[in-house]
């Protein structure tokens, strides 16, 4: 006579995938180089030649990531959240990474659209060029670039929360939520902070 066994529980992972990370770091690095690229441009439409190619480019290049990040999370096992937390934190943490997320979408979207409804195409580092799939319209163009400039505060605020959140994880809390991300975790361990040694 066969007994049945059910299937194995496999437990969560401790850390994302190894694609996922790379996607994340990958996405971190485009960021600062796309503010960088933003504070640099000069002034007024026209004048930011190069610079102004490359801040497009990458913007491009965050879009297909978080894209492609979306689709991996989607098909990929995540750790657990921290059953320890308050539940005001994780909360906060799952409405600053919607929020994140949306700025990865939104603020290179807008700025393709505000570029393509001047019937411009879009340089991908002079590889070649994204042609304008929207119709050219001075309406869709004007809300494009207002969500775009708009959004600059919000890519500020967001990503200071998410860093700020990271470091306390990793300086204040000790739980190993960081190491979630992170390569070689295993040294993101550092030694308690006692109040006494403060």
């Amino acid at each position: 006579m066969s007994t049945f066994r059910s299937p194995a529980i496999r437990p969560a992972p401790t850390q994302f995938s190894g694609t996922m990370r790379a996607i994340h770091w990958a996405t971190a690095l485009l960021m600062i180089a796309v503010l960088v690229l933003a504070w640099i441009i000069p002034e007024g439409r026209g004048n930011g030649g190069v610079l102004l190619m490359l801040h497009k480019a990458v913007g491009v290049l965050i879009l297909a990531l978080t894209a492609a990040r979306l689709v991996v999370r989607r098909m990929s096992r995540l750790p657990d959240d921290d059953n320890e937390a308050p539940w005001i934190e994780t909360a906060a943490a799952r409405a600053t990474h919607v929020l994140l997320y949306a700025i990865l979408l939104v603020m290179p979207l807008s700025g393709y659209i505000s570029e393509a409804a001047r019937g411009n195409a879009v340089s991908l580092f002079g590889l070649f060029d994204i042609p304008a799939l929207v119709p050219v319209s001075s309406t869709l163009r004007s809300i494009a670039w207002t969500m775009h400039e708009a959004g600059q505060l919000a890519v500020y605020v967001v990503i200071g929360l998410h860093a700020a959140a990271s470091v306390f994880h990793l300086l204040v809390r000790q739980d190993g939520v960081m190491a979630r991300m992170w390569p070689g975790a295993a040294r993101l361990r550092l030694p308690a902070i006692h109040p006494a040694a403060r």
